[in-house]
């Protein structure tokens, strides 16, 4: 499907060629290129996050990772596989693929394969156990809603501090918000599926030095009454070192850069209900936010690559958790992620 021309130009000035993924390896160690979708449905209640990414120590090989957060108090579930597809397929992995329509402006995304089911209970209290396996399909068109933001370029800006050249997960990295439109197949239903959501693309070495890896906090959501966005980015190292600061509003079709100036840090392991608040400083003035948390899954990085599903205290770089918010901004409702890492000492269930 293409787009009219005279639509918006929602690049942020990047190249159209920065959308599609890498045929071949780039002769730089561990470099990985990695793609994210995450999206939530409220009137049904699903939430999809969604990641294909090469493996660092071979370039040819692409890992697919699901996390479905199920109805009301159904549960999660979730998958993982690997594959080697041909070029001309990337980015696709063994069951989840995506596709570039139109440079910043549409992609789809489809999955085709089995999940696992655990509880709520199981995903904080353990890595999870594989078993008994669902058919689960996902056929959904994404429509670009708000200019790219890109993090070199906001942390570039007057309100952002740190760098992309100090990451250990890449070198490059964008983002963008979506509405979402499609259907899903899961437990033998088939449900039409209206959300809205963030996707991100990053490249670069991945994995080389975890041991600087202390924390993050990434949010972002879309309100579609008001057609006003919002993200954030922080990371950290073990000893609090902030190495990326990066923050934007999205107002009146316009992207303004922004200050974070409170992000809430993930403490102990909850999945659901935890009331969070986000503070932003532009050119526009102040901005607060305010989340209920909808769903968190955990996942466990692992040395010296990977994660594992499931919360393992005992893990070496801390808890890699995911989820998904529903948030309020000046008495507007938008739906969005609530993304945290931190390394969690026992006890903090």
């Amino acid at each position: 499907m293409q787009r009219s021309s005279s639509s918006p130009d929602l690049s942020s000035g990047l190249e159209a060629s920065r959308e599609f993924a890498l045929t071949g390896a780039v002769g730089v160690e561990r470099f990985a290129e990695n793609f994210m979708i995450v999206t939530y449905d409220p009137k049904a209640d699903v939430g999809l996050w969604l990641h294909l990414g090469t493996w660092p120590d071979d370039f040819g090989i692409y890992e697919d990772q699901v996390l479905i957060s199920l109805p009301g108090d159904e549960g999660q579930m979730w998958m993982f596989a690997y594959r080697r597809p041909a070029a001309d397929e990337r980015p696709a992995g063994a069951n989840l693929k995506l596709h570039c329509v139109e440079p910043f402006k549409t992609w789809t995304a489809s999955f085709d394969g089995l999940v696992a089911y655990c509880s709520d209970e199981d995903m904080r209290s353990g890595r999870v156990r594989d078993g008994a396996k669902e058919l689960a399909r996902i056929e959904l068109e994404l429509s670009m809603q708000a200019p790219v933001w890109d993090a070199h370029q906001s942390a570039g800006s007057r309100y952002g501090g740190g760098s992309m050249a100090e990451q250990v997960w890449a070198s490059s990295h964008y983002q963008q918000l979506y509405t979402a439109t499609g259907t899903v197949s899961l437990r033998g239903r088939t449900m039409d599926f209206s959300g809205t959501g963030m996707r991100d693309h990053s490249r670069g070495r991945r994995g080389h030095g975890m041991d600087q890896w202390g924390g993050h906090v990434l949010a972002t959501a879309w309100f579609p009454g008001s057609r006003r966005g919002f993200g954030l980015q922080r990371m950290w190292t073990p000893e609090g070192r902030i190495t990326l600061d990066t923050a934007f509003v999205v107002i009146d079709g316009q992207l303004h850069h922004a200050g974070v100036v409170e992000a809430p840090k993930l403490q102990k392991l909850v999945n659901r209900g935890e009331a969070l608040q986000v503070t932003l400083q532009s050119d526009l003035g102040q901005h607060q936010l305010q989340c209920s948390v909808i769903r968190t899954h955990f996942t466990t990085p692992q040395k010296p690559l990977g994660l594992a599903f499931g919360a393992d205290l005992s893990g070496p770089y801390g808890i890699y958790a995911p989820g998904h918010g529903k948030w309020q901004w000046d008495g507007d409702t938008g739906y969005g992620l609530i993304e945290r890492s931190a390394r969690l000492q026992q006890g903090s269930t």
